[in-house]
This record gives structure tokens, sequence and C-alpha cells, in this order.
């Protein structure tokens, strides 16, 4: 063959193959990643489409600049309750942009690449989708600290967000609803200061005005009550931890924020109160609503919830009783009987907030002793404490007036001229003490015998004898 100047080199045709299939080969592996890539948004579409609500989509396609880093917040969509602002507004609505545009970012580790590579791939493709699916969407202008652009560019986080202005003042501007509660006279703290996070979610949460933990373990985070709860008797509201029945969270016009007076209050549970407040005489606290005055209102070492024992808390207000207490001859209170065994400690139909009406109250203890004889002697139209006192006395047995003298104020000197002598000067042998008017002769609240004597009907002997023994002797 003739030679025309050109020399082909086996080792080039056999390098230029070999490039062509290196090329080949290259070309086809990025296709095939390509494809695997258009797999996976496509794969990411469908599901996230088909598994999250719509509003959830528009959130994430309206905000996906800020998701982009915030992406914690995602799942904040799917909460039983969501601030409205976070589901249906833009971040930039409570938040001022943190970010600045630059040229170019350099990213280093495979960890940021695989994060930022996997949230292009999710939500990016979404984006789009959405946008072909719902119809064309207001372009979101980039903003920075240095110029407005809408010219390709990547984004950087730069300086720490903040919120567009003062968190009280924010909330105000949907929340207006709640500024008569500044001028209520009982403020909470974080309410007063205008800390609506200290209590509020932002964004979304499990429990209801989106508070950021179940409402019986918020409070006790600022109000430790622990020690109270750990006393004998227990209020139900307390012990259950079911705050605001009693509390209103933000303000009010009654002192401890409650949500309505206290005797309003506590008549809500307690009707059979309530029903006292027609009564005639009332006690001071219960006709002022002052319940904590006696009660405690979460926990208490004492029946009834009381804030002291009886009759000490009596005592409080009654300081002149506790000397009544004192006295030689006195009632058993505070070992036998409490004072509300006598009084109604919230109201009464009776003087004195006493049980009952006349001599039958007394008759309640002293029945058996006294009734059957009293109610049909002379004394019968006598009331009880015309004689005793009710509370305690110097003269036994809680007379008002030391024995004859008391009988004196209604039998006189005059009524009986040639009386026999009845006066501590003169010794009683039957009792081996002083001889009164019913040491020996009569009984003050009555007998089964005339003029209410004791042993021996008058006008029969019997009745001298029992101290003159010894015939002929002048007394």
């Amino acid at each position: 063959m003739p030679d025309d100047g050109v020399t082909i080199d086996a080792d080039q045709i056999e390098h230029g193959e070999e490039g062509g299939i290196d090329r080949r080969s290259r070309l086809a592996l990025g296709l095939i990643l390509v494809l695997l890539l258009l797999l996976c948004a496509v794969t990411t579409i469908v599901d996230v489409w088909i598994r999250t609500p719509p509003a959830n989509r528009a959130f994430i396609v309206r905000n996906l600049e800020c998701l982009q880093c915030h992406t914690e917040l995602i799942p904040d969509m799917t909460k039983a309750y969501v601030h409205q602002p976070f589901l249906k507004q833009r971040c930039t609505t409570c938040h001022t942009t943190h970010g600045r545009e630059v040229v170019q970012k350099t990213v280093t580790g495979p960890s940021e690449r695989w994060q930022r590579l996997s949230t292009l791939l999710e939500w990016l493709p979404l984006r789009l989708a959405y946008q072909i699916g719902a119809g064309p969407a207001t372009r979101v202008e980039t903003s920075g600290t240095t110029k407005t652009t809408t010219s390709p560019v990547t984004r950087e986080k730069g300086p720490t967000s903040t919120l567009v202005m003062s968190e009280q003042e924010l909330c105000w501007m949907c929340h207006g609803n709640l500024g008569p509660s500044k001028n209520m006279a009982f403020q909470h703290a974080p309410f007063a200061r205008g800390y609506c996070t200290s209590c509020h979610n932002p964004h979304a949460s499990n429990y209801r005005a989106l508070i950021k933990v179940d409402e019986r373990q918020l409070c006790v985070t600022c109000h430790p009550i622990g020690r109270e709860l750990n006393r004998a008797n227990t209020h139900p509201p307390a012990a259950n931890l079911w705050c605001l029945t009693c509390h209103n969270p933000h303000a009010s016009d009654y002192k401890g924020i409650l949500v309505t007076d206290q005797r309003s209050l506590c008549f809500t549970c307690h009707p059979t109160v309530a029903s006292l407040s027609n009564k005639a005489v009332q006690h001071a606290p219960f006709a002022n609503g002052d319940c904590t005055g006696c009660h405690e209102p979460h926990g208490s070492d004492f029946t009834k919830l009381l804030i002291d024992s009886q009759p000490s808390l009596c005592y409080r207000c009654h300081p002149t009783i506790r000397d009544d207490f004192l006295q030689p001859s006195h009632h058993p209170v505070g070992t036998v009987i409490g004072c509300a065994d006598c009084h109604d400690p919230h109201a009464s139909d009776y003087g004195f907030l006493i049980k009952g009406a006349g001599n039958s109250f007394c008759y309640r203890c002293h029945k058996v002793a006294i009734q059957h004889t009293y109610d049909v002697s002379k004394h019968r139209n006598l009331a009880c404490w015309d004689c005793h006192t009710p509370h305690g006395s110097p003269f036994k047995p809680l007379l008002k007036k030391a024995n004859p003298q008391v009988c004196l104020d209604c039998h006189g000197w005059i009524d009986h001229p040639n009386t026999h002598p009845y006066t501590p000067n003169y010794y009683d042998r039957v009792k081996n003490g002083p001889l009164t008017c019913t040491s020996t002769c009569h009984g003050p609240h009555g007998t089964t015998l005339n003029f209410m004597l004791r042993n021996f009907a008058y006008p029969f002997d019997g009745r001298c004898i029992q101290c003159h023994t010894d015939v002929g002797k002048t007394y």
C-alpha cells in the first residue's frame, strides 16, 4: 500500500477507545445518579404530599427559607393546638430575618453537605410541586443586612434573629381583648411584666391555650405548694392541681387573682354553706366573704381545713372568751367539746350563732339529768342562762353569782321574813360545806316533791332531821 505520510500508532487507537469507554461510563453513571436523585425527590414529594395536611404543606412552602435551618419546628404543625400566626402567616410576621446574601458559600464536612442536600431534596421539589398544583405563588424577596436582590445567590446564617417588636407589644396585636386585665388590681407577675412566653409556647403545644406543659404542672414550677399538699387535709382543687378552677392566670380584681370574690367562689362547690347566707345572724368573716380568715385554701393539718385548732382559732378574734374558760367552773371546751358544738361558725337563726333555741339547746347535752324535772318545775319559764353563764364562772356550777345570791335576785329576803338561815356563814352538815339554798334542801332544776325539795315533801319533818338529829339542841 502506498505511503501517504500518515502513521497510525496502535497504542493511540487503544487509548482512544479506552477514553471513549471511560467517558460513556461516566456519563451513564451520571445519568443513573440524576435518575436516582429525581426518584428520591419524586418519592419525597409524593410521601410528604400524601401524609402532610394541606395547611401544613402550605406552611412548609411558605416558610421554607426559615425551615431549612429550623427543621425542629416542622413537627409542631401536628400538635393539638397550633398558634394561628404560626399556622397561617410567615415567620417574618413576628421575627426579623437573620441572614445575609453572599455570592459563594463554602460547604465543609460531609455532615453539613448531607444536611443541605437532604433539605434541598426534601423541600425544594415540594415547593415547585406546590406551586404547580396550587397555582402561581408570590415570589418571596430575599433580604439581608446589606442589600435586597432577586439574583440567584446563596444565603448563609448571619446575625441573631429578634422579634419585630417587644414580646408584650407583639402579643397585644392579636390579643387586645386582654387589655382590660392590665387595669385590674391584682396581676400575675409574668402577665404584668409581659413575659407571655413564660407560660405559653408561641408556635404550638399539646396543651390548651398553648401553655408549655400541662396546667397542673405549669403552676407548681413557680408556686411550690407541696408542703401544703402534704398536710393531713387537702382541698380537692389543690390536691388535683386544678389551679385555674380558683385562680385567673392573668389578672383579677380579687386578691390572690381569684376568678371571683371568695364568698361566691366557695359557694360554687359548697352549696350547703351558701344556703346559710339567708340566716338572721351571720358570723362576721362569713358575712364579709373572708373564707380564708378561718380556712386554708390548699391544705391544713386541722379538720375542715381550718388554719388552727379549736378553740385557739376562735380566740384569735374573741380573746376575752379565753379568760372565761380559765375560770374555776367552765364548760370543757378544748378537751371534751369545741366552740362549734354550740355555735355555728357561719350563720344561725339564733343569737350568738347558737345552734338551737331556748333551753332545748342546753338539753342536747343535759337532757337526762335536768329536762324531765325542770320542765314541770316552778323554774320552767326561766332560761338556763338566767342563772348560768355559758362559758365560765368563778361560781359553781357556772352560776352568774354566788349561791344563795343568785337565788335572792328572785327570792328576796322580804318574801320570807321568818325563813330558815341560808348563807355561806352557816354550815351544812349533810353536804359538809356552806349552807345554801341548794346544798341539801332545794333542787334548782326541779324535783318530784313540792317546793322543789330534794328529799322530803313539806310539811313532813324528814327534811329537818337530816340536819337536826340531836333533839333539844339549839341551833
